[in-house]
């Protein structure tokens, strides 16, 4: 049984280690509980970002490092392990779900079999982790849900291909895919007299009608070839002409297949795709729209992409007197410094960015309409994406990897994720 640790000091510390099978089962399964061995998991510049933000948020809390684990990596308050979105099976249970049944959730980087101590939550099938070490990690986190199939032989986890290749795209998007469907769905609410909208951090914050108001905006998304990007792009391209925005200025570093996914949905507003270097080039096209709004959508973009935007921005004749609003989503691709954690706080407060946090307006949302109307709608569309793929995301590809140690495991693409080497057309999928 292999476990990927990483320092939480320095993520870009990280290595993997064996443990003997009887470690993981020397305790008895507790009432209401399943013991479950990680099958297949993504590993996408969100992990990094679980690592980065692992203390303050809690995300080490998720998986605690065995303390069987050979020294120096059973000391937990020096490593961790990244959790990963992704497929576990039950390989034991007190509770009513049966050996053999494959749960999605978020998992460890890990083929240790851990125990989860659920309670049953809505719609049917769905489970809420609860015991007590995980109660500071937020909902969305917490949240487990059966595949309606039939239990998996837990010696051979034989799965046929086409459900395989669906497997590994629920692994790589379906999170980020939800987070970006709340976001335009929510957030930018299409229609505020039925559905009002929410704060982007949820949490009962003040977010107006004209905080979310897109009919006299332009969007500008930064890192535009990122995979929350991409999701949120396609979610924008479905809203009524009537809702806005007035167009989408996608930025990116490859920007021909971004261009080929805007093409492919005719939105009821003009796209434009461009290179970070073309962002001053752009700004008569941005005139053009008579946008009295800009709200940046910055998914993880370049050091210097969202400056030199407002900057280019502020300098204009006709663009200097837009309102502009920023939505910090995601991060780049790559470990940060102390020094470049305190600079990213800094601006946040400089230029008053507005943090997005998928968890606190998914709570919003449920707390409103019920978990069960919120599934039976958000389902029905994630399927309509996984039919919608091919043009959605035409250059990306999956990526398969095998376990933990060694290049070709999850430990390799740490290494690649560190060093911001997974390209965008790139999705890292690993068979444990």
């Amino acid at each position: 049984m292999d476990v990927h640790v990483v320092s939480k000091a320095n993520n870009e510390q990280h290595t993997s280690f064996t443990l003997p099978r009887t470690s993981s089962l020397i305790l008895g399964l507790r009432p209401f509980s399943i013991r479950v061995r990680t099958v297949f998991v993504s590993l996408t510049s969100n992990n990094l970002g679980y690592a980065r933000g692992g203390h303050f948020l809690h995300w080490w809390d998720a998986y605690p490092v065995p303390n069987t684990s050979p020294p120096p990596y059973n000391d937990d308050s020096s490593w961790g392990i990244v959790p990963a979105w992704g497929y576990a099976v039950v390989i034991e249970s007190t509770t009513q779900i049966p050996q053999g049944t494959v749960i999605w959730g978020f998992w460890p980087t890990s083929t240790v079999p851990v125990h989860l101590k659920l309670k049953a939550a809505e719609p049917r099938g769905q489970w809420i982790e609860i015991s007590e070490h995980r109660q500071r990690l937020m909902h969305l986190y917490n949240r487990y849900i059966e595949l309606p199939r039939p239990p998996v032989s837990i010696l051979s986890l034989d799965f046929g291909k086409d459900e395989l290749e669906t497997m590994a795209w629920n692994a790589l998007f379906r999170g980020v895919w939800e987070g970006s469907y709340l976001l335009n769905q929510y957030v930018f609410s299409p229609n505020p007299d039925i559905q009002p909208p929410i704060h982007p951090l949820g949490m009962g914050m003040s977010w107006t009608a004209s905080d979310a108001d897109l009919s006299s905006a332009i969007l500008v998304s930064l890192s535009a070839s990122g995979k929350t990007a991409r999701s949120f792009a396609y979610h924008v391209s479905h809203r009524p002409s009537s809702a806005g925005p007035l167009g989408l200025l996608q930025v990116t570093s490859s920007p021909s297949p971004i261009a080929e996914a805007a093409e492919a949905f005719k939105s009821a507003y003009p796209t434009r795709t461009i290179a970070y270097s073309e962002i001053s080039e752009s700004l008569d096209w941005m005139v053009s729209l008579r946008a009295s709004k800009m709200v940046v959508l910055d998914f993880g973009s370049r050091d210097t992409a969202l400056d030199h935007l407002l900057e280019s921005t502020k300098n204009h004749p006709v663009l200097q007197s837009s309102k502009i609003v920023i939505i910090q989503v995601g991060n780049q691709q790559k470990v940060y410094t102390n020094e470049e954690m305190f600079a990213a706080r800094e601006a946040m407060s400089r230029l008053g960015k507005v943090q997005y946090n998928t968890s606190g307006v998914q709570d919003t949302v449920m707390q409103s309409v019920g978990a069960e109307s919120y599934f039976s709608t958000l389902n029905p569309l994630w399927n309509q994406w996984l039919r919608d793929r091919p043009r959605s995301i035409p250059d990306l590809q999956i990526e398969w990897g095998q376990g933990i140690s060694g290049t070709g495991g999850i430990e390799g693409g740490w290494k690649r994720l560190c060093q911001g080497q997974v390209n965008a057309d790139e999705g890292l999928v690993y068979r444990m």
